[in-house]
Protein backbone atom coordinates (compact mmCIF):
# COMPACT_ATOMS: atom_id res chain seq x y z
CA UNK A 1 0.00 0.00 0.00
CA UNK A 2 1.42 3.63 -0.79
CA UNK A 3 2.49 5.03 2.29
CA UNK A 4 0.40 7.66 3.40
CA UNK A 5 -2.32 8.56 1.08
CA UNK A 6 -6.10 9.09 2.57
CA UNK A 7 -9.64 10.06 1.45
CA UNK A 8 -10.71 13.28 3.44
CA UNK A 9 -14.46 13.79 3.70
CA UNK A 10 -16.31 17.06 4.88
CA UNK A 11 -12.87 18.85 5.06
CA UNK A 12 -12.05 21.63 2.68
CA UNK A 13 -8.51 21.17 0.89
CA UNK A 14 -7.14 24.53 -0.02
CA UNK A 15 -3.70 25.64 -0.27
CA UNK A 16 -1.80 26.67 2.78
CA UNK A 17 -4.69 26.04 4.85
CA UNK A 18 -3.97 24.25 8.28
CA UNK A 19 -6.36 21.68 8.84
CA UNK A 20 -6.52 18.73 11.74
CA UNK A 21 -7.03 15.26 10.38
CA UNK A 22 -10.13 13.26 11.05
CA UNK A 23 -9.82 11.21 14.28
CA UNK A 24 -9.05 7.84 12.15
CA UNK A 25 -6.45 9.69 9.49
CA UNK A 26 -4.74 11.17 12.59
CA UNK A 27 -4.33 7.26 14.06
CA UNK A 28 -2.57 6.60 11.15
CA UNK A 29 -0.80 9.16 10.38
CA UNK A 30 0.53 9.66 14.35
CA UNK A 31 0.34 6.15 15.83
CA UNK A 32 0.94 3.91 13.01
CA UNK A 33 3.02 5.07 10.03
CA UNK A 34 4.70 7.32 13.09
CA UNK A 35 5.36 10.48 11.29
CA UNK A 36 6.61 12.90 12.54
CA UNK A 37 6.57 17.58 12.05
CA UNK A 38 8.11 17.88 8.95
CA UNK A 39 7.14 14.82 7.02
CA UNK A 40 4.44 14.63 4.67
CA UNK A 41 1.39 12.68 3.27
CA UNK A 42 -0.97 12.80 0.29
CA UNK A 43 -4.80 13.71 0.95
CA UNK A 44 -7.19 12.68 -1.84
CA UNK A 45 -10.47 14.19 -2.28
CA UNK A 46 -12.30 11.26 -4.05
CA UNK A 47 -13.09 13.43 -7.51
CA UNK A 48 -9.33 13.20 -8.84
CA UNK A 49 -7.08 15.51 -6.42
CA UNK A 50 -4.45 14.48 -4.87
CA UNK A 51 -2.76 16.76 -2.01
CA UNK A 52 0.58 16.68 -0.33
CA UNK A 53 0.35 18.16 3.17
CA UNK A 54 3.09 18.78 5.86
CA UNK A 55 2.39 17.95 9.26
CA UNK A 56 2.78 20.96 11.52
CA UNK A 57 1.25 19.48 14.58
CA UNK A 58 1.54 15.51 16.10
CA UNK A 59 -0.05 15.59 19.52
CA UNK A 60 -2.04 12.76 21.23
CA UNK A 61 -5.14 14.65 20.22
CA UNK A 62 -5.36 16.35 17.88
CA UNK A 63 -2.94 16.16 14.04
CA UNK A 64 -2.71 19.37 12.12
CA UNK A 65 -1.25 19.26 8.20
CA UNK A 66 -0.47 22.31 6.14
CA UNK A 67 -2.02 21.63 2.40
CA UNK A 68 -0.12 21.87 -0.28
CA UNK A 69 -1.13 22.77 -3.73
CA UNK A 70 -3.52 20.21 -5.65
CA UNK A 71 -2.34 17.80 -7.99
CA UNK A 72 -4.53 16.00 -10.69
CA UNK A 73 -4.56 12.27 -9.88
CA UNK A 74 -4.10 9.46 -12.54
CA UNK A 75 -6.09 9.71 -15.55
CA UNK A 76 -9.66 9.09 -15.71
CA UNK A 77 -10.69 6.31 -17.96
CA UNK A 78 -11.50 7.19 -21.51
CA UNK A 79 -14.50 5.42 -21.24
CA UNK A 80 -16.57 4.84 -17.56
CA UNK A 81 -16.68 1.03 -16.63
CA UNK A 82 -20.19 0.73 -14.81
CA UNK A 83 -20.66 -2.68 -12.92
CA UNK A 84 -24.27 -3.74 -11.93
CA UNK A 85 -24.27 -6.10 -9.67
CA UNK A 86 -27.33 -8.88 -9.20
CA UNK A 87 -27.13 -8.94 -5.22
CA UNK A 88 -25.05 -11.01 -3.51
CA UNK A 89 -24.55 -11.94 0.29
CA UNK A 90 -22.85 -9.08 2.39
CA UNK A 91 -19.58 -10.70 2.49
CA UNK A 92 -19.32 -11.47 -1.48
CA UNK A 93 -20.89 -7.70 -2.49
CA UNK A 94 -18.17 -6.33 -0.26
CA UNK A 95 -15.74 -8.40 -2.08
CA UNK A 96 -16.65 -7.23 -5.17
CA UNK A 97 -16.46 -4.01 -4.20
CA UNK A 98 -13.35 -3.94 -3.40
CA UNK A 99 -11.64 -5.94 -5.92
CA UNK A 100 -13.58 -3.93 -8.61
CA UNK A 101 -12.44 -0.56 -7.04
CA UNK A 102 -8.65 -1.54 -7.50
CA UNK A 103 -9.71 -2.19 -11.26
CA UNK A 104 -10.73 0.98 -11.78
CA UNK A 105 -14.49 0.53 -11.96
CA UNK A 106 -15.96 4.03 -11.73
CA UNK A 107 -19.56 3.25 -10.47
CA UNK A 108 -21.57 0.37 -8.95
CA UNK A 109 -25.30 -0.49 -9.43
CA UNK A 110 -26.51 -3.33 -7.23
CA UNK A 111 -29.84 -5.10 -8.74
CA UNK A 112 -32.77 -6.52 -8.10
CA UNK A 113 -33.15 -9.87 -9.37
CA UNK A 114 -35.00 -12.68 -9.21
CA UNK A 115 -32.88 -14.68 -7.74
CA UNK A 116 -30.91 -11.71 -5.39
CA UNK A 117 -31.18 -12.28 -1.91
CA UNK A 118 -33.91 -10.74 -0.38
CA UNK A 119 -32.38 -8.99 2.12
CA UNK A 120 -30.75 -7.00 -0.42
CA UNK A 121 -33.32 -5.01 -1.08
CA UNK A 122 -33.00 -2.49 1.80
CA UNK A 123 -29.71 -1.12 1.82
CA UNK A 124 -29.65 0.75 5.02
CA UNK A 125 -27.48 3.97 5.79
CA UNK A 126 -25.28 1.67 8.12
CA UNK A 127 -24.33 -0.71 5.51
CA UNK A 128 -23.70 1.82 2.49
CA UNK A 129 -20.98 3.24 4.81
CA UNK A 130 -19.81 0.38 5.14
CA UNK A 131 -19.55 -0.32 1.60
CA UNK A 132 -17.66 3.73 1.14
CA UNK A 133 -15.40 2.25 3.57
CA UNK A 134 -14.85 -0.77 1.83
CA UNK A 135 -14.21 1.44 -1.78
CA UNK A 136 -12.24 4.45 0.15
CA UNK A 137 -9.83 1.65 1.37
CA UNK A 138 -9.15 -0.08 -2.08
CA UNK A 139 -9.05 3.43 -3.89
CA UNK A 140 -6.41 4.30 -1.30
CA UNK A 141 -4.03 1.10 -1.56
CA UNK A 142 -4.32 0.61 -5.52
CA UNK A 143 -2.90 4.46 -5.63
CA UNK A 144 -6.36 5.61 -7.48
CA UNK A 145 -8.07 9.37 -6.80
CA UNK A 146 -11.32 8.98 -7.79
CA UNK A 147 -13.86 7.23 -5.33
CA UNK A 148 -16.34 4.96 -7.33
CA UNK A 149 -20.21 5.60 -6.60
CA UNK A 150 -22.63 3.01 -5.54
CA UNK A 151 -26.45 3.60 -6.60
CA UNK A 152 -29.29 2.69 -4.45
CA UNK A 153 -30.41 -1.14 -5.27
CA UNK A 154 -32.75 -0.97 -8.29
CA UNK A 155 -34.79 -3.07 -10.69
CA UNK A 156 -32.69 -5.13 -13.79
CA UNK A 157 -34.81 -2.85 -16.34
CA UNK A 158 -34.39 0.22 -14.15
CA UNK A 159 -30.60 -0.54 -14.82
CA UNK A 160 -30.98 -1.22 -18.58
CA UNK A 161 -33.45 1.64 -19.61
CA UNK A 162 -31.22 4.63 -17.45
CA UNK A 163 -28.01 3.67 -20.19
CA UNK A 164 -26.72 7.01 -21.47
CA UNK A 165 -26.36 7.79 -24.88
CA UNK A 166 -23.38 6.71 -26.50
CA UNK A 167 -23.34 3.61 -23.99
CA UNK A 168 -22.92 0.05 -24.48
CA UNK A 169 -24.31 -2.65 -22.17
CA UNK A 170 -22.81 -6.19 -21.95
CA UNK A 171 -24.13 -9.18 -20.03
CA UNK A 172 -21.98 -12.32 -19.49
CA UNK A 173 -24.13 -15.59 -20.11
CA UNK A 174 -23.30 -19.12 -19.47
CA UNK A 175 -25.98 -19.90 -22.57
CA UNK A 176 -23.73 -17.67 -24.62
CA UNK A 177 -20.69 -19.48 -26.30
CA UNK A 178 -18.78 -17.43 -29.09
CA UNK A 179 -19.49 -13.71 -28.65
CA UNK A 180 -16.77 -12.61 -26.20
CA UNK A 181 -16.25 -8.99 -24.21
CA UNK A 182 -13.28 -8.30 -26.75
CA UNK A 183 -14.88 -8.49 -29.81
CA UNK A 184 -17.92 -6.74 -28.07
CA UNK A 185 -16.22 -3.97 -27.50
CA UNK A 186 -14.44 -3.66 -30.99
CA UNK A 187 -17.64 -4.02 -32.52
CA UNK A 188 -18.68 -1.23 -30.48
CA UNK A 189 -15.87 1.38 -31.05
CA UNK A 190 -16.12 0.69 -34.65
CA UNK A 191 -19.77 1.48 -34.87
CA UNK A 192 -19.39 4.30 -32.35
CA UNK A 193 -16.18 6.03 -31.34
CA UNK A 194 -17.86 8.01 -29.64
CA UNK A 195 -18.13 5.24 -27.12
CA UNK A 196 -18.18 6.61 -23.63
CA UNK A 197 -19.35 4.15 -20.72
CA UNK A 198 -19.84 0.23 -21.01
CA UNK A 199 -22.20 -1.55 -18.45
CA UNK A 200 -21.54 -5.04 -17.31
CA UNK A 201 -24.62 -6.48 -15.80
CA UNK A 202 -23.71 -9.62 -14.07
CA UNK A 203 -26.15 -11.84 -12.43
CA UNK A 204 -26.26 -12.72 -8.78
CA UNK A 205 -25.58 -16.49 -7.26
CA UNK A 206 -27.61 -18.75 -9.63
CA UNK A 207 -27.52 -16.21 -12.62
CA UNK A 208 -30.25 -14.56 -14.09
CA UNK A 209 -33.13 -15.96 -15.49
CA UNK A 210 -33.78 -16.70 -18.90
CA UNK A 211 -36.44 -14.21 -19.00
CA UNK A 212 -33.91 -11.82 -17.39
CA UNK A 213 -31.69 -12.29 -20.23
CA UNK A 214 -34.81 -12.13 -22.46
CA UNK A 215 -35.38 -8.39 -21.38
CA UNK A 216 -31.73 -7.94 -21.54
CA UNK A 217 -31.56 -8.43 -24.76
CA UNK A 218 -34.73 -6.33 -25.64
CA UNK A 219 -33.38 -3.75 -24.40
CA UNK A 220 -30.34 -3.61 -26.67
CA UNK A 221 -28.19 -5.87 -23.96
CA UNK A 222 -25.67 -8.09 -25.56
CA UNK A 223 -24.91 -11.51 -23.97
CA UNK A 224 -21.26 -12.07 -24.38
CA UNK A 225 -18.81 -14.96 -22.79
CA UNK A 226 -16.46 -14.81 -20.43
CA UNK A 227 -14.74 -18.40 -21.56
CA UNK A 228 -15.79 -22.29 -20.84
CA UNK A 229 -15.75 -22.71 -17.68
CA UNK A 230 -19.05 -21.51 -14.99
CA UNK A 231 -17.91 -18.89 -12.67
CA UNK A 232 -19.22 -17.94 -9.67
CA UNK A 233 -21.35 -14.24 -9.78
CA UNK A 234 -18.37 -12.49 -7.53
CA UNK A 235 -16.12 -14.27 -9.88
CA UNK A 236 -17.27 -13.31 -12.77
CA UNK A 237 -17.78 -9.48 -11.48
CA UNK A 238 -13.81 -9.26 -11.38
CA UNK A 239 -13.27 -10.92 -14.54
CA UNK A 240 -15.53 -9.21 -16.92
CA UNK A 241 -14.13 -6.07 -15.39
CA UNK A 242 -10.83 -6.70 -16.16
CA UNK A 243 -11.47 -7.73 -19.25
CA UNK A 244 -13.39 -4.79 -20.41
CA UNK A 245 -10.85 -1.91 -18.56
CA UNK A 246 -7.82 -4.12 -20.56
CA UNK A 247 -9.90 -4.15 -23.20
CA UNK A 248 -10.68 -1.04 -23.57
CA UNK A 249 -7.49 -0.12 -22.89
CA UNK A 250 -5.85 -1.78 -25.97
CA UNK A 251 -8.61 -0.25 -28.11
CA UNK A 252 -7.33 3.33 -26.74
CA UNK A 253 -3.65 2.61 -27.41
CA UNK A 254 -4.17 1.34 -30.82
CA UNK A 255 -5.48 4.64 -31.89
Amino acid sequence: MPAGRFYIEGVALVEGAEVALPDAVAHQARDVLRLAPGETLRLLDGAGGEYPAELVTVERRRVIVRVGAREEGRAEEAVRVVLCQGMLKAAKFEWVLQKCTELGVAAFVPLLCERAVAAAEEAREAKRRRWERIMVEAMEQCGGTRLPVVSEPRPLLHALASLPAGGLALIPWEEEQTATLRAALLAARAASPELREVRLFIGPEGGFAAGEVALARRQGAIPVTLGPRILRAETAAVVAAALALEGLRALDASH
